[in-house]
């Protein structure tokens, strides 16, 4: 780190490249966590959003304020079963890869113009990579690291899947100094708790008998509807699908607005739903049952399913969703909790803060986790 960069640093101000991944919603929440603390102490950030998604309207809103530049990235393919496509992926990988060099030219531009003290990446293989500000140190964080956790228990017959995901990380993070990995689980002190958006630290909790399905994969709504022609009266609003094209029951309402999530999840009787790691760590945060379907061949997400129901904080969808929705929401284990993920913004946002004192940075080995996974 330059002088100047130090001495910005005693002054109190830090000038941080912020670069999220924009596919999903969970990497961008994160930021939305952040970013009112970054505001509070009067640091200079620039934000890197990457991906073929728009993210929602609400992002760019919040970004009003700072500087922010949209890039393509890489993107994944849906088989349409509620599954990864993987050979559509790879197709669409290699398709993508002549604009990613772009985007790595201009935001390398971008960034040195910048002159940051520090590059904080959220899975983005921008930001994340080798060829991108080689030379300033670069902080990733987000669930991903957990997933080489030694305690974390693995999920069975996903070999393959876990060494794809491996190879993706390797892509996503190559340049990355040192890794911060959160959890929806304290599995060790090394483990971070999730970063939750203020919307949800202070949203109103009530129960108002509907279901919230979130999917961020097409094809796994048919139980959803199934389940919804036996209880007539039970409201479900679905996110990230689309009604079927012949009709559908009456008491399934599709929500095109994502604004209205954390309204229409603080007031649900139980999430279902792909198992991404916010959106179940919003949904436990809350108070909610949880039930997941995760997408088919994707590890993370076969992970997440793995880990929910080791701690006994969701179920995973296996057929039986009102056997599922019948169980009773671990009010205990949310309240104990409760105060970790209240602080996991200011912890993680202190952790961050650390690396950018140059001379002071804490040693990497204590607090990150390895690259790889075994």
């Amino acid at each position: 780190m330059s002088g100047i960069g130090i001495e910005r640093f005693k002054g109190g101000v830090v000038r941080i490249v912020y670069g999220v991944q924009g596919t999903g919603r969970g990497h961008l929440s994160r930021l939305l966590g952040l970013k009112p603390l970054f505001d509070r102490d009067g640091h200079e950030l620039f934000v890197i959003v990457s991906g073929y998604d728009d993210p929602p309207e609400y992002v760019f809103d919040a970004l009003t304020d700072v500087r922010y530049e949209c890039f393509k990235g890489l993107s994944i393919i849906e088989d349409g079963a509620g599954g990864v496509s993987k050979r559509g992926t790879l197709k669409a990988f290699a398709g993508h890869l002549p604009g990613l060099f772009e985007s790595f030219y201009r935001a390398h531009g971008m960034i040195s113009e910048f002159a940051p003290d520090l590059i904080v990446s959220d899975f983005d293989p921008i930001t994340g990579s080798p060829f991108v500000a080689p030379g300033t140190f670069k902080v990733g964080i987000g669930n991903e690291a957990i997933l080489s956790h030694a305690v974390a228990v693995r999920p069975p017959k996903a070999r393959l899947d876990r060494f794809n995901v491996n190879m993706v990380r390797k892509l996503f993070t190559g340049g990355v100094d040192v890794l911060l990995g959160c959890h929806f689980y304290p599995l060790d002190d090394s483990c971070l708790p999730p970063i939750l958006r203020p919307e949800v630290l202070s949203a109103v909790v009530e129960n108002h008998g509907h279901l919230v399905v979130y999917h961020a994969f097409r094809g796994l709504l048919a139980p959803i509807l199934d389940y919804a022609k036996r209880h007539s009266e039970k409201p479900i609003i679905v996110y990230g699908d689309t009604p079927p094209t012949k009709g559908g029951p009456q008491n399934v309402r599709y929500e095109t607005d994502p604004g209205r999530f954390v309204e229409d999840l603080a007031g649900c009787d139980a999430f279902v739903g792909t198992a991404g790691f916010q959106s179940v760590c919003e949904a436990f945060f809350l108070g909610k049952k949880i039930v997941v379907q995760p997408i088919a061949s994707q590890y993370e997400q076969l992970w997440n399913a793995a880990q929910l129901e080791m701690h006994e904080m969701g179920r995973r969808f296996r057929g039986d969703l009102e056997g599922d929705l019948a169980q009773p929401f671990n009010q205990t284990l949310r309240q104990r909790l409760a105060p970790w993920y209240r602080q996991g913004a200011r912890v993680c946002y202190e952790r961050i803060l650390s690396y950018a004192k140059g001379t002071g940075r804490p040693d990497p080995a204590s607090a990150a986790f390895p690259q790889a996974m075994p």
